[in-house]
């Protein structure tokens, strides 16, 4: 089969065997795999995890994914040929005391899938865990692919506990920033505003819902006031991994205000204020993956409350995998989630 390998120098589309699924795995032909930044700090050195030697390599690139069922191994009773799934991203040992506590993501033997230690779906063939695997019927095939990172946008308002009490900040306007936006006022968050420096992200943030869309420049202070009525944010949610915008989640917040981190924190240069953080009580929540979250998830998406088809905005062949991931490395805001479709 064809899969996009990468040897830690380089990424080739290469002719590897197709796996056979062991027992408690499934063997998915896949659909579409989107190309997500984790793909870019991989390929351009910048990943954490490959930095400090955690991460074997050659590994085949994919976290986002969908696919058909092709077949199943011994033990497997809740997935048959046919069907069209997807499936996790952190995958723990299950017996250490963070597996035992529910804690998955956070396993000091944790894989990631095309990321961490376990190949991911760019290429013909995935092997997944049945465990870690989900039915999605009747959702379309590419925007089942996007399923993980919408995954992440209802993980974090789990852990910022979002209530229709709440205002919502989200920063950045990428698909993550467009999903978690849908994903809060899903939650039933009562004002939902999104930041981001494209005009372009902003107007599809207003389309999806967002109460307001504020543009990241020196007039946000101002703007976040006119919005909220001088009341600022319940939550911030940080989708842009800037340095800058967490510095304008920790100044937007209201005292007691939580800060949810999506990403990696080797992505912020620039260090938030102490002061305001301990002298208005702040809390800043970090969030690994989406534990718990993709049975709701899929849901949500199956009911149109988060829609993830709008941020899809180029789908390429395998085979024209450089063009693809240029276009995620061009920084242009009409890119935001670009899919490969083996």
């Amino acid at each position: 089969m064809n899969a996009l390998r990468y040897d830690g120098h380089d990424l080739r589309l290469e002719d590897i065997p197709r796996p056979e699924p062991g027992p408690g795995e499934v063997l998915v032909q896949v659909q579409a795999a989107g190309i997500c930044r984790t793909d870019i700090e991989i390929v351009t050195g910048g990943h954490g995890d490959y930095v400090a030697g955690r991460a074997r390599v050659p590994i085949t690139l994919g976290h986002e994914w969908s696919g058909r069922v092709e077949a199943v191994g011994e033990g497997v009773e809740h997935l048959k040929p046919g069907m069209l799934v997807t499936g996790e991203t952190g995958i723990g040992c299950g017996q250490c005391e963070l597996c035992r506590r529910g804690h998955y993501n956070l396993c000091p033997q944790v894989t990631e899938t095309g990321i961490i230690n376990r190949d991911g779906a760019m290429a013909e063939y995935h092997l997944h865990p049945a465990g870690f695997t989900y039915d999605i019927a009747g959702l379309p095939f590419d925007q089942a692919a996007v399923l993980e990172p919408a995954t992440c946008g209802v993980y974090a308002c789990r852990q910022g506990r979002v209530t229709p009490a709440d205002r919502v900040l989200i920063t950045g306007g990428g698909s993550i920033g467009q999903l978690a936006a849908q994903a809060a006022r899903a939650f039933g968050a009562w004002q939902v505003v999104v930041t981001s420096h494209s005009r372009t992200k902003l107007e599809l943030a207003e389309k999806l819902g967002a109460d307001a869309a504020l543009q990241s420049d020196d007039s946000l202070l101002q703007a976040a006031r006119r919005v909220t009525q001088g009341e600022m944010f319940d939550v911030a949610i940080e989708c842009s991994g800037s340095g800058s915008a967490l510095g304008d989640c920790v100044q937007l917040v209201k005292p007691r205000g939580r800060i949810v981190l999506i990403g990696a924190a080797h992505r912020w240069p620039e260090a938030p204020p102490p002061g305001r953080i301990v002298g208005a009580e702040l809390q800043i929540i970090g969030v690994r993956g989406s534990p718990h979250v993709w049975p709701e998830t899929i849901e949500l998406v199956r009911k149109g409350k988060i829609k993830t088809g709008p941020v899809i905005s180029h789908r390429l062949p395998l085979a024209q995998w450089r063009q693809a991931f240029d276009l995620v490395q061009s920084n242009d805001p009409t890119v935001l989630k670009a899919l490969l479709l083996p």
